[in-house]
């Protein structure tokens, strides 16, 4: 295909993109129950299916030692079982009836996600609403999925080399703060949780007071809010859950994590304190993450990876989060390289973007990148609950997704580069390096 017609049709294909991802904040109708439940609808009537997606303001940030990891031990419950329905239930009812679901936990919010044809949804309504305040806790089954989750940590944290690093970083970079823990927990916790305590946490953070329910798709506003009424009403709202009044205290010198044990080639890690996604200083932060760290055009992928070739691949970035959370820069050496070297001119590139800042093209590209992420992030009905959802948990509102993308369109190179002075400081650095057992300092 001649490059100029290949042009104009990825430009129409753009155009049709941002048309059919494109909603005004005015098509989101909102409801809120007596017992507190918000409820946010989108109709969408292109395909005859519908999300129904369920978050709860609940994740690691919220949990406590003794209880880490709790949070994703519920959303694993959460498909085992309550009198009405038992263990397994919920999957095959909803196979069934031709739709399919998921689940996930991260620091700041715990979600369920539907999606299935649009006969289904009373079906789908009832069996949510049912879990929401049904949960079984069978004792036997508890002890069954504690193992499920020991065994996930042992897999995917202990015996995993870029993870266990991740974790001892982040334990050491934050010290104060719940996000010292990642989301699976602590394993002495895992095999410790008590029955009580987990049921009493269920209470407090499930409770419809503490949720919202967002409806996407081809439905009738009417009948589905009537389906709501019929299933959530009576659900008592719960007691206010525990605010999280710990803020971290300043970093006050550059801290480095050495981990030692048996693998086949080193890892390493550096994170630098970061604000949080409501922060004014969060988006141009956003944009210099695209700049230095996403694609093989970014400058340390260039410079590690093609370049110099001390790293098989580069990646990290910023994460939107309630509070201040971290900057990460990860690297795969590769093996033989000196993590001295790697990690100087990882430094050497930081100190780049600090002085000189990032040119006018690299800036309209992550521009573009931010711009195309976000449309076609909302291409489906699932993208349109989930950035809707994810705008209520993280920033309090729906509303701050109609605004995000202004936010970004008045980023300036000035503010990208003072934010690489601001954050990717020396005093605000936490570097770390596994070592295999036996090899290199």
């Amino acid at each position: 295909m001649p490059k100029k017609i290949a042009a104009i049709t990825a430009a129409i294909m753009s155009l049709a993109v941002l048309a059919s991802a494109q909603f005004r904040k005015e098509d989101v109708k909102v409801n809120k129950l007596d017992n507190g439940l918000k409820i946010l609808f989108l109709e969408d009537h292109d395909i005859p299916n519908v999300a129904l997606y369920t978050f709860f303001r609940v994740g690691s940030r919220n949990e406590r030692p003794g209880l880490t990891g709790v949070s994703h031990f519920i959303e694993h419950m959460m498909f085992n079982g309550t009198p009405k329905f038992g263990p397994g239930e919920f999957d095959r009812r909803m196979e069934f009836a031709g739709g399919a679901n998921n689940a996930f936990t991260s620091d700041d919010m715990t979600g369920y996600t539907d999606w299935f044809p649009a006969a289904a949804l009373e079906s789908m309504i009832e069996m949510e609403s049912d879990r929401m305040q049904g949960l079984l806790l069978d004792p036997q089954v508890l002890e069954s999925e504690r193992g499920v989750i020991a065994s996930e940590r042992r897999m995917g944290v202990e015996n995993n080399n870029d993870a266990i690093l991740s974790e001892n970083v982040r334990a050491t970079a934050i010290m104060a703060h719940p996000y010292h823990w990642d989301v699976i927990g602590w394993m002495s916790d895992i095999l410790s949780w008590k029955r009580d305590e987990i049921m009493a946490y269920y209470k407090t953070f499930y409770a419809p007071n503490n949720a919202v329910l967002i409806l996407v798709g081809d439905f009738d506003p009417v009948r589905a809010l009537e389906l709501i009424r019929a299933s959530y009403a009576a659900i008592p709202a719960g007691p206010p859950p525990p605010v999280v009044s710990t803020v971290e205290p300043p970093q006050m010198g550059p801290k480095e994590v050495i981990v030692r044990k048996e693998a086949q080639a080193p890892s390493f890690l550096m994170v630098f304190h970061a604000p949080s996604g409501a922060s004014p200083d969060f988006p141009p932060l956003a944009i210099l993450d695209l700049v230095l760290l996403n694609g093989e055009s970014s400058r340390l992928y260039k410079r590690l990876v093609r370049d110099e070739q001390l790293a098989l691949d580069v990646s990290g970035g910023t994460q939107e989060s309630i509070d201040p959370l971290l900057f990460f820069i990860e690297a795969k050496p590769r093996p033989g390289v000196d993590l001295v070297k790697l990690e100087a001119v990882i430094l050497e590139e930081i100190e780049k973007a600090k002085t000189g800042g990032i040119t006018e093209q690299e800036f309209q590209k992550a521009q573009n990148a931010i711009k195309s992420g976000f449309f076609f992030g909302m291409q489906s009905i699932n993208g349109k609950a989930g950035q809707l959802g994810q705008s209520e948990i993280l920033h309090g509102s729906y509303e701050y997704l109609f605004s995000e993308m202004d936010l970004y369109a008045k980023v300036t190179l000035d503010q990208v580069k003072a934010m690489a002075a601001k954050y990717l400081t020396e005093n605000n650095r936490t570097v770390g390096k596994l070592i295999p057992e036996g090899g290199q300092k």
